[in-house]
């Protein structure tokens, strides 16, 4: 009986250890020998980035230890949090950090680590593909267009894995963060609609699933066919404009700044448009994202503006830029006499040309 008792206890005990074990993570870090001083571990959450643990590097070693409810993307930040060290998806196990050849290096860690270990790795290989095709247009400038194609061709080999990696791991944190991570600049809203649907009803769940989905609202307010978004903003000569109320067979929203070279130059094409399609119902409406007043107007009045100029003078705090999503400027919206967008980011001659066909299908 006190044989029975004994094994008994020793399974629970086992037990009980195998589950304090999985029930809490271990960052093992080392640095360079004469690296001292604190760091902090940082989750990004729904609420921002917050700590939740700080290591005292003694002799380029450190340690954090805690527990995680759910997997959740953790960086290693020096304390004044002016650069990002490393990053993991942080949840109940072991990782280790240590110096690389130009980075610190992740291994260990659970399945949302192992995961995020093979997009990561197509996105190093596309980046290095980058790097040499560009050293060897460097090397040999007439052969650089050939290695433009080369370089698409592998970029999009690298979509198609990536994509495949997505649908592999649908329902996962890692799948949500992937999508969201390329929000600013890569996905259009037909690819970001066609990843989001991808996505099980777990990933959209967290918190990168939900801003995937706020993000995608937001571009579906602005896809070529929708009623575009009205705003009212100050005129540059005194008023106040509404785009919904201003009449025109064809209006033409530009988005630009004072600042912003490539738009001083397209601000030539527009001249000559405006000059040509006006009398026949052409209406230009420039948005700036100025927070200058004087640099604004003075811009407008070098370049010869004289159609209708707006803005809110919040810089890149825009409030119209960001109901539009406007990533980079220039940035046109091409709209019909209903205010329905017809075209995006049309510049020089292809706006020429685009304006003209719907003035011509105006007459019709």
């Amino acid at each position: 009986m006190k044989k029975i008792l004994f094994t008994v206890c020793l399974l629970l005990s086992c037990v009980i250890v195998s589950m304090a074990q999985g029930d809490s993570y271990k960052i093992e870090g080392r640095l360079d020998n004469s690296v001292n001083g604190k760091l902090l571990l940082v989750a990004s959450t729904e609420n921002g980035m917050v700590d939740i643990g700080e290591a005292t590097v003694a002799n380029g070693v450190f340690e954090f230890t805690g527990r995680m409810p759910e997997v959740t993307l953790a960086y290693l930040m020096p304390t004044k949090k002016n650069a990002i060290l490393a990053a993991l998806m942080l949840e109940n196990a072991n990782y280790t950090i240590a110096v690389g050849s130009n980075e610190l290096i992740v291994e260990g860690g659970g399945e949302a680590q192992k995961i995020w270990k093979e997009f990561n790795d197509l996105d190093k290989y596309l980046a290095q593909s980058g790097q040499q095709l560009q050293a060897q247009a460097r090397a040999n400038p007439a052969q650089a267009q050939k290695l433009e194609q080369e370089f698409k061709k592998i970029a999009a080999r690298m979509e198609a894995e990536e994509l495949a990696l997505l649908k592999k791991y649908n329902d996962t944190y890692v799948a949500a963060y992937v999508i969201a991570a390329k929000l600013p600049q890569t996905l259009d809203e037909t690819k970001l609609a066609e990843r989001y649907e991808i996505l099980g009803e777990k990933a959209k769940a967290t918190p990168f699933g939900k801003q995937i989905a706020t993000e995608l609202e937001k571009i579906q307010k602005i896809a070529i066919g929708a009623i575009a978004p009205n705003f009212s903003a100050a005129l540059s000569d005194g008023g106040v404009l509404s785009l919904h109320e201003t009449n025109a067979k064809v209006k033409v929203i530009d988005f630009w700044a004072s600042w912003c070279g490539p738009c001083r130059r397209e601000n030539v094409n527009l001249i000559k448009i405006y000059k040509r399609f006006r009398p026949k119902g052409l209406e230009i409406i420039s948005v700036s994202i100025d927070d200058n007043k004087q640099a604004w107007l003075a811009a407008i009045g070098q370049d010869g503006c004289n159609w209708k100029n707006v803005s809110d003078l919040k810089g890149q705090r825009s409030e119209i830029a960001a109901e539009y999503c406007v990533k980079g400027i220039p940035c046109t919206f091409i709209l019909d006499e209903e205010n329905r967008i017809v075209a995006k980011n049309l510049r020089g001659r292809d706006l020429e040309k685009k304006i003209d066909e719907m003035l011509k299908k105006k007459k019709e």
